[in-house]
């Protein structure tokens, strides 16, 4: 059966089962078993269609502690006999963005050490001696508006040491005025990670640690310097490289950026897993606080957090985070609300939290095994996130 056919049936079968019952009240129906069933459905016919071989969700309900669904499918490869759970960590790809930078930057906006109007070169100071980009704001680069170039290949052009392409970075044009246009960039990040260690104090793992992972009891979630980490064999690998480094990439970052820079970077290079990330989307969910109901994030960071920007028009950018967008394909579903606000990882990861409705999703996979070629995990992040709609619209 194609992947199509395959993800419609696993949508509208239980519903027009139900549609057979009496009338129930929205907030009622489905139930969690019949979301895990339909979560169950699709997430199997996506990885016997190789979507992806490997895949872990985690879906909660505000006010409630423990995910509604919590559940790990498939093998760490088509042909693997290692099996994934909801502990087994995978490359969050950009996710890092979102979940470590940006939180840490939200923490240290919290403590006043980090204005988001400020020049990013007050935290970075080696952007001072560069006229064209003194200027860009916090803001600016957390809303991906800086003039910033998106991404450059380095690896394919002969730069492939850590200074080499922090100097090609520092020293690259701006490619559109600040603040008059969003495209989202790689280079933003890059450099954000840098200033938070300025004002830190520490690397960005160890902020990441301590500002994030340790706080919200993420015990399986860390950055992996190339070279330091001999569990390689636990993580689920993402891509075979035959261009770069020519072997299958399993617990080191996927991106090429991000592993030449020694795998810790504000844009790549976080693991994580489905429990994990959960937790964090909890928090998200819970308004900034901890589930003993202690204010982790202050109400008005999570605002900024959650709340589409607006100095760009046409953009959908929060601070580090996106919001759903107005017309057309969002990976956070179509039946969301606007109040919804999520991020991907292009290994196949996402996590979306919709306020309004009241849940959350994280959907973690290696779509890019055995190559980035595969591009099919759109449709399912938009179906997860719909069945989740389904289950708590209000």
């Amino acid at each position: 059966m194609r992947l199509a056919a395959a993800l419609a049936l696993t949508l509208l079968t239980p519903a027009c089962a139900d549609a057979q019952r009496p009338p129930r009240r929205a907030a009622a129906a489905p139930v969690p078993s019949v979301l895990q069933t339909r979560v169950d459905s699709l997430v199997g016919a996506s990885i016997r269609s190789r979507v992806f071989p490997a895949a872990a969700v985690a879906i909660g309900r505000a006010g409630q502690a423990a995910p509604v669904v919590l559940k790990a499918y498939g093998t760490f490869t088509y042909v693997s006999p290692e099996r994934v759970t909801v502990d087994t960590p995978f490359d969050m790809a950009s996710l890092t963005k979102v979940i470590a930078t940006t939180t840490v930057a939200a923490r240290f906006m919290d403590r006043g050490l980090l204005d988001l109007d400020a020049p990013l070169a007050r935290y970075l100071p080696a952007l001072d001696t560069i006229p064209a980009k003194r200027g860009i704001t916090v803001r600016q680069v957390m809303t991906h508006s800086a003039g910033l170039r998106p991404f450059i290949p380095f690896y394919l052009r002969g730069i492939v040491t850590r200074d080499g392409i922090l100097k090609a970075i520092l020293d690259d044009s701006l490619v559109y005025t600040p603040g008059t246009t969003s495209r989202y960039s790689d280079f933003g990040y890059i450099l954000l990670g840098l200033a938070l260690e300025h004002i830190g104090g520490a690397p960005l793992d160890e902020l990441a640690r301590r500002e994030v992972f340790v706080p919200l009891g993420m015990t399986h979630s860390t950055f992996r310097p190339v070279g330091a980490m001999p569990d390689a064999a636990t993580v689920v690998p993402t891509e075979f490289d035959s261009i770069y480094r020519r072997r299958l990439v399993q617990g080191e970052v996927h991106d090429e950026t991000a592993w030449t820079l020694g795998g810790v970077s504000g844009h790549a290079g976080l693991f994580s897993t489905a429990r994990d990330a959960g937790k964090f989307a909890a928090m998200l969910l819970a308004g900034g606080r901890l589930p003993d109901g202690t204010v982790y994030l202050r109400p008005e960071t999570m605002r900024l957090l959650s709340t589409r920007e607006g100095s760009v028009s046409g953009s959908t950018r929060a601070i580090g985070w996106d919001t759903k967008s107005d017309t057309g394909y969002s990976s956070g579903g179509t039946k969301t609300s606007r109040s919804a606000f999520g991020h991907t990882g292009f290994t196949g990861t996402s996590l979306w939290v919709d306020p309004a409705q009241g849940f959350y999703v994280v959907l973690l996979t290696n779509r890019v095994y055995p190559t980035r070629d595969n591009s099919r995990i759109g449709p399912v992040r938009s179906q997860i996130a719909d069945l989740a709609s389904d289950a708590f619209r209000r």
